[in-house]
């Protein structure tokens, strides 16, 4: 049996996984962070965890190599991490890749961690029928990764995806990457959570905090005006989906992440406006759905991404 190891770089913690090619998870563990963790305080506890489930519940002879998902810009030759991580500030300028490599004597590789997810989609989900896709995760932010002739595209430096920070309002609200407008800025779960609450407010039923799955629960139990956010951000995610189908003519649209738990509730309305924001022609037949893998996108994503780089 050939497994390979994922493994999911969060804010708070890592995912670890056991993977095989079908992609079944033989085991899993997490390793919990601390943002002030130095790099060795966050890779060698990773290290003994894999190690650990390699003893447990594989040979370790069955390892053919790790593959690696974080947040941020990760140069795909050598594995660095060159920004965007600063929820995982340790990590910057450094290559778990290379420590992860050295450590269990296999191929690293490691990628930015909507690419994995896109990655994942295709190998083992809702990407499984295509061969040319958009996917884009919507959760406290939104990712994005491109499928082109049946693999992942990275773009020349390995930067490519950057979806969230397409600007749909040239005067709109300005990006914590600097810029102004971005998509991230009125869809990601952050925007929905804001959106919810500046309608609550406005009606005099503000209070609590609201998180982007309290907009989901409230808009399941009926509440008109979770609803509305919902179908607002639909809209949007439409604009962006659209503006990309009509550059690259793509068979499919993937909506993953935490808000895409809302199901029907989200896509619906971005079926209904998608063709508002593309060509006709080129919007015909594109299916529009949410990924597969859920809570084991990351460890998945990860893998597979490192399934398709030893192959490559």
């Amino acid at each position: 049996m050939e497994l390979v190891a994922g493994i999911d770089f969060g804010g708070t913690s890592a995912k670890i996984g056991l993977v095989d090619r079908t992609g079944r998870i033989l085991a899993k563990a997490a390793v919990a962070m601390k943002a002030q963790d130095s790099f060795d305080e966050i890779v060698a506890p990773v290290a003994r965890c894999l190690d650990g489930l390699l003893q447990a519940h594989a040979d370790r002879k069955s390892l053919r190599g790790v593959g690696i998902g974080t947040p941020g810009f990760i140069d795909k030759k050598e594995g660095l991490l060159i920004g965007g991580c600063e929820n995982i500030p340790a990590l910057k300028n450094r290559s778990v890749q290379a420590a992860l490599g050295a450590a269990f004597s296999v191929p690293a590789f490691a990628d930015n961690d909507a690419n994995c997810a896109a990655a994942g989609e295709l190998a083992f989900g809702a990407g499984r029928t295509f061969t040319d896709f958009v996917l884009i995760t919507v959760g406290t932010a939104i990712g994005g990764g491109l499928v082109m002739g049946g693999r992942v595209y990275r773009g020349w430096r390995g930067f490519a995806g950057e979806i969230g920070h397409i600007c749909v309002n040239p005067g709109g609200l300005w990006c914590n990457c600097g810029s102004r407008g971005c998509f991230e800025q009125y869809a990601s779960g952050t925007a929905l959570s804001r959106a919810y609450a500046e309608k609550l407010r406005k009606r005099g039923r503000a209070g609590g905090e609201i998180s982007a799955k309290t907009v989901v629960d409230a808009a399941r139990a009926g509440d008109t005006l979770a609803i509305d956010a919902l179908q607002e951000a639909g809209r949007w995610i439409a604009q962006a989906f659209g503006s990309i189908l009509n550059v690259l003519d793509l068979e499919a649209c993937i909506v993953s992440g935490g808000v895409s738990d809302a199901g029907e509730m989200l896509l619906e309305p971005i079926r209904r406006n998608l063709p508002d924001f593309c060509w006709p022609q080129i919007g015909q037949d594109v299916q529009v759905r949410a990924g597969e893998l859920h809570n084991d996108a990351g460890i998945l994503g990860a893998a597979a991404q490192a399934f398709g780089r030893l192959e490559a």
